[in-house]
């Protein structure tokens, strides 16, 4: 089943065929089928009004500052400027996200609350704050901090109680740390939803390999039947949708890796709040018919009418055995007896010439 992310820019936000969840719904979508969510910038102030002059102004001791004690640690700055740096270890800034944002969604019937760009990383080179005309440093600046890992930790788990209380769902847009495992374990683990933005195709930045794959697979497993939504982007516009390569490698991983509660999104970086039509992301493969099957770098599973196997390593080829039987690839091409899969790359059969 598909994800899409945000949907204010289709001509019917509502019509969403084949989608199980949307990240930053333009309005709640009020369906039993579909767990629509609000979006929230993490630990940022979603009014744009509210700039760094205004909350220097107006609350000074609730804004955050990078090392040199008067850069806020904005982390994410964009055309129009940037969301205010908030201290989320602050009871009053808790409070005041709570009862202006969260609440107030939760009201409107959304089902969940997106926090966008979760990391035990300090990204936003975050370091402390100034109370009553007072330096107060939290954190050292630097990129993994144990201190700062646990104010998040601190800060996600109380979010997630809140939300819980009200009745409505946490969905986190949390990357992975490959240095940082037990955090990022303990991070996603408090999602309902974890929003993996990385996903298999990490931005065409070909990362998401060898002992990284399968730490994500791991991260999946591990949550049972939990939520799990693959956002991959690609490098292409809609026009050059992705190769069959690409998206085999894609999808192919996804296949091998999904559960009950697995959504897939895949589109160009700056194609968000669009409907991407495509039937090769929808590939007929029916229900899973054994779990995943482990050779070395290669992984393989069958379905009641399809077939994904993905190499993950980075380095070295392998070789694989179409199952018997008439089989085509994403593309449409026939596909039979033994398939050389070059490093990272994925391979995703239908049965009898199916599309």
């Amino acid at each position: 089943m598909r994800a899409q992310i945000f949907n204010g820019r289709m001509a019917n936000p509502a019509a969403l065929p084949n989608v199980g969840f949307v990240w930053g719904a333009v309005a709640p979508l009020k369906s039993r089928t579909i767990i629509d969510s609000f979006y929230y910038p993490n630990q940022r102030d979603l009014d744009r009004t509210h700039t760094a002059e205004w909350f220097q102004k107006n609350h000074p001791s609730w804004m955050t500052y990078e090392c040199d004690r008067k850069t806020p640690s904005y982390g994410y700055v964009y055309s129009w400027g940037a969301y205010a740096p908030l201290d989320t270890s602050n009871s009053e800034v808790r409070q005041y996200l709570l009862k202006t944002y969260i609440e107030p969604a939760l009201a409107r019937g959304y089902r969940a609350i997106a926090f966008d760009n979760v990391a035990v990383v300090n990204t936003d080179k975050r370091c402390g704050v100034w109370r009553d005309g007072q330096w107060v440093q939290q954190f050292s600046g630097k990129a993994r901090d144990a201190a700062y890992a646990q104010q998040k930790l601190d800060y996600i788990r109380w979010l997630a109680n809140e939300i819980h209380s009200r009745g409505g769902l946490i969905a986190l847009n949390a990357k992975i740390d490959p240095l940082q495992r037990d955090e990022t374990r303990a991070l996603i683990e408090i999602a309902d939803i974890w929003v993996d933005e990385g996903g298999f195709s990490d931005s065409c930045r070909r990362k998401v390999v060898d002992d990284t794959w399968k730490f994500k697979r791991n991260l999946i497993e591990e949550r049972g039947d939990k939520a799990y939504v693959s956002i991959n982007y690609t490098c292409s516009s809609f026009s050059s949708f992705p190769d069959n390569d690409e998206l085999s490698w894609i999808i192919a991983s996804f296949l091998v890796n999904r559960t009950d509660q697995s959504y897939l999104a895949v589109l160009p970086q700056k194609e968000t709040g669009k409907w991407v039509e495509n039937p090769r992301l929808d590939p007929p493969v029916g229900k899973p018919v054994e779990a995943a099957q482990a050779a070395g770098t290669l992984l393989s599973r069958s379905f009641e009418r399809g077939y994904a196997a993905v190499n993950i390593s980075s380095r070295e080829p392998v070789t694989v055995d179409a199952p018997p039987g008439t089989w085509r690839d994403l593309s449409g091409q026939p596909v039979s007896g033994q398939l050389t899969l070059k490093p990272r790359s994925g391979l995703v059969l239908l049965k009898g010439g199916s599309r």
